[in-house]
This record gives C-alpha cells, sequence and structure tokens, in this order.
C-alpha cells in the first residue's frame, strides 16, 4: 500500500497542473481510507471500507445520534382490555423511538384540558412562527393566524400534523420543552415508567423512547378516562378549510372492528401503529413498531389481532363494558364533526351525565314523511342510546355533515320507555351506504325508511 513517501511524491506531481489539485486530494484520501482498512483484521473483508465511507456521509447530512439503549426498531403486543391479559407479544419492553405515536399524550392532556376548562373547542388559538415552522406532515398554518381548538384536534388526529401538535403543545405547557415535561410526567402517573417525551409531535429525538407495552397503557387510559371523545379516532376524513385531512390509519377501513387509535414513522423508528378493535363484545389494544412499510406493519397488525381474538374466545375473556362518561365531560363526539355549533357551556344532564348531542328543537329533530333514517339501537337508558349515536356519528362524518341530523327520540312499548338512536332525514342511498359502513366497524344498524307508524310526529 502507499506511504508516506509515495502520497508526497504523488501530490507534488498533481500539483504541477492546479486544476488537479482538488482531484488528487480526493484521490489521496480515497487511499488513505484503504491503508487504514488494510491495518485492521487480516480476517477483514474487502468490502468494510465501503461501510465505513457511506457512514461518514450519513453523519455528515444528518444530525441524527442513535441512542445506545434502543436496540432496534420491531416490538410488537397484543392485549385483551379488559382484562389486561397479553395474549402475543415480542420485546414487549424494548426501548423504541414512539414517532407519532407520541401524538396520543398531546391528545390525551389536551382532552384533559377540555374536561377541566383549561380549553375550550371553540377557542382560537395563536399560531406561533414556531408551529407554522414545523416539518410535514403539517395542517399549514400561518404565523400570526389562529386555529381552533377543534381543528387541531383534528388536524392531528386524521393528518398527524406536526404544525397542530406545536400548537396545542405551546398552548397547554407555555413553551413545548415545558409541556413535553409535563407529557414525561403523565406517562408516570399512567404507569408509563420506560417513557421520556421531549417534543409533542414525536419528530426524531434520540432521546424520546417509549415501548410497545407504554403504549398500550396510554391507548387504555385514552379509551378508560374519555370514552366521550375516543370515538373522533374513528374519523376518516376531516374537512379544513375546504381541505379534506386524510387518516392515515387505514386499519380504520381495512380490518373489521377497527375503531382507533393511531400511527407513527420516522426513520428511526420504523412504522409504527397503536389499535383497538372490537369483536363479539371484546375489544383488543394492538401495537407493532419498526414495520418495514405500512402494508408490512398492517398486514401484522391484522395477523396479530386475528390471532388474539381467538384467543380471547377459546379463553373465554370477560367481554369488555365500555366505560362510564365521567360528570366532568363537556363535550361529546358528535361535537367535533365539522358545521356542528360549539357550546362552550358543561353539556350535562341528570347526575352529570353527558346530555344528547340531538338538536335542541324537536321540529328541526322530526324526521321528514318518505326520509330515510339509520337507526343504531333501541335502549332503556339515554346514556347508551348517546354513546352509541356519538360512536355512529363519528363513523359517518361525511353523511351527516352533508344532510342528517343525530336524533334520540322516546318511543313507549309494552309500558315501557326505549330511546332510539337515528340519523335522520337520509335519502334512501345514504342510509342503506351509511348502515354498510357502520357494520364493517361492527356498529349494528338498520336502514329505515320515515312512516308516520315508525316515527310519531315526523313531518
Amino acid at each position: 500500500m502507499y506511504g508516506v513517501f509515495e502520497m508526497t511524491l504523488s501530490l507534488r506531481r498533481c500539483a504541477v497542473n492546479l486544476s488537479w489539485v482538488a482531484v488528487c486530494i480526493s484521490f489521496l484520501a480515497f487511499v488513505s481510507a484503504l491503508d487504514a482498512g488494510a491495518q485492521g483484521p487480516s480476517t477483514q473483508s474487502r468490502a468494510a471500507p465501503t461501510t465505513k465511507v457511506r457512514a461518514a456521509k450519513i453523519r455528515h447530512t444528518s444530525s441524527w445520534v442513535p441512542n445506545p439503549n434502543v436496540s432496534g426498531k420491531d416490538s410488537y403486543l397484543i392485549v385483551d382490555a379488559a382484562s389486561g391479559r397479553e395474549l402475543a407479544s415480542d420485546q414487549p419492553d424494548s426501548p423504541r423511538h414512539p414517532a407519532s405515536l407520541t401524538k396520543l399524550m398531546t391528545l390525551y392532556l389536551t382532552f384533559s384540558a377540555l374536561d377541566s376548562g383549561r380549553l375550550s373547542l371553540g377557542d382560537a388559538l395563536p399560531v406561533s412562527a414556531n408551529a407554522a415552522n414545523a416539518p410535514p406532515t403539517k395542517m399549514g398554518m400561518q404565523p400570526g393566524g389562529t386555529v381552533v381548538v377543534r381543528d387541531a384536534i383534528m388536524g392531528l388526529v386524521t393528518r398527524s400534523a406536526n404544525d397542530a401538535a406545536v400548537l396545542l403543545g405551546e398552548t397547554l405547557g407555555g413553551d413545548e420543552e415545558s409541556f413535553a415535561r409535563m407529557m414525561t410526567q403523565k406517562a408516570r402517573q399512567l404507569g408509563m415508567n420506560s417513557t421520556v417525551f421531549r417534543n409533542a409531535s414525536g419528530l426524531p429525538n434520540r432521546e424520546q423512547v417509549t415501548t410497545a407495552h407504554d403504549m398500550a397503557r396510554l391507548a387504555y387510559a385514552l379509551l378508560r378516562d374519555f370514552p366521550h371523545y375516543y370515538p373522533v379516532f374513528s374519523v376518516q376524513s376531516y374537512v379544513y378549510r375546504g381541505r379534506p385531512l386524510d387518516n392515515h390509519n387505514h386499519m380504520l377501513a381495512n380490518y373489521p372492528g377497527a375503531d382507533g387509535l393511531k400511527t407513527g414513522y420516522t426513520a428511526a423508528s420504523g412504522f409504527n401503529l397503536v389499535m383497538s378493535a372490537v369483536r363479539d363484545n371484546r375489544r383488543l389494544i394492538g401495537v407493532v413498531m419498526g414495520g418495514d412499510s405500512p402494508t408490512q406493519r398492517d398486514r401484522l397488525m391484522a395477523e396479530l389481532m386475528d390471532r388474539g381474538f381467538a384467543s380471547a374466545q377459546a379463553l373465554n375473556l370477560s367481554p369488555w363494558t365500555s366505560p362510564r362518561t365521567p360528570p366532568s365531560a363537556r363535550y361529546t363526539a358528535a361535537n367535533f364533526v365539522p358545521g356542528t355549533t360549539i357550546s362552550d357551556a358543561p353539556r350535562t344532564g341528570q347526575a352529570g351525565r353527558v346530555a344528547s348531542a340531538a338538536p335542541a328543537s324537536a321540529e328541526s329533530a322530526s324526521a321528514a314523511l318518505g326520509s330515510w333514517v339509520i337507526q343504531v339501537g333501541s335502549f332503556a337508558d339515554t346514556r347508551s342510546a348517546h354513546l352509541a349515536l356519538e360512536r355512529a356519528t363519528a363513523a359517518l362524518p361525511d353523511i351527516v355533515r352533508t344532510h342528517g341530523a343525530a336524533t334520540i327520540d322516546e318511543v313507549q312499548v309494552a309500558q315501557k320507555t326505549l330511546h332510539r338512536a337515528r340519523v335522520t332525514n337520509l335519502s334512501q342511498n345514504e342510509a342503506i351506504e351509511g348502515c354498510r359502513r357502520l357494520e364493517q366497524r361492527k356498529i349494528y344498524c338498520s336502514a329505515l325508511q320515515v312512516t308516520a307508524w315508525n316515527t310519531p310526529g315526523a313531518r
């Protein structure tokens, strides 16, 4: 190999023609790399110097420094939500980068702020330059402008908008760094002892880590603490300033019973997904981290969830019981549907329960004779009717926004009062198509035409 003398001589010869100096220096740098490789163990392959050069390029073009505690990307966990029983797992406690799964904690703290009164859905939040300049994916905010809380939340849920995450984090924490400390503190309170947050969005940060177990705990906490907001995770598209924000979670449309929660991706994390689905009155929570592609990740999640439901049935695990809406609830999922009126007053009924999302005017709620409705159940108590209606309207935002009205009416059957949850004033095609979409998510319904005998008071 070349020694110091030969390298010096070569450089002097090249310097005769100054236009070749840069070329020669590059050549000698390459030769030096070969010399460095030759000084290693004799068993080293000839490809080793190429690997070193490639690694140097990556370090030069990226500020990312790997976290030594994160040894890989792959991890998964399937748990039964009712019992907490683990049904399938692979490295569920190994540190992983969450990517946009981080936004689930941002949403948890935002939902908490809504119910405590710190935020209202109609609040117009001032957009900082920091929020507006967050890298894509984003909603597209203007510095100095404002964004309504409802739009920011739905931009987070559907498009996984980084600017919306920064905006909410700065609003609640004063700045994003302080908000990240709030996120980590809440993680400890929820038992997420292996999770550290450094930002509100999940954009790359080597210190931002979590585990599949911790993400499953966070998903369960959202189900348990905010059942009145949880249906927003099933919204597949949200219109913001005339532009649809489509949900990245394609399992909502492709896996029967899926009703949330969130996808995520960075180069360091791979393709992540936290998901929940209900079948045969059982709810599973699944976490897949480190997928090679969205398709491979979704395929693996579907296989794991199928196996999990089969195991839950074989083990005869207890059915899932939806948590009761807390007295502190100020809104329902129906308030997130574009075009609905946002009321900042607490929406409470008897015993502090969330009141109906139906229109206040009985006349405006009346279905027209000859029109069609989607009925999602008749219930002995109003709370069950409200929850069923909220889930249905969140799954059909386009139909409700365009034509429908969410109503709950009372009927007397065999001296009993039943509360019918319905989406009304639809065409036949809208009712049939809407009911088909609901049944794909295991929301059982009926498409009915309004007549004088089945809808008293119909116009």
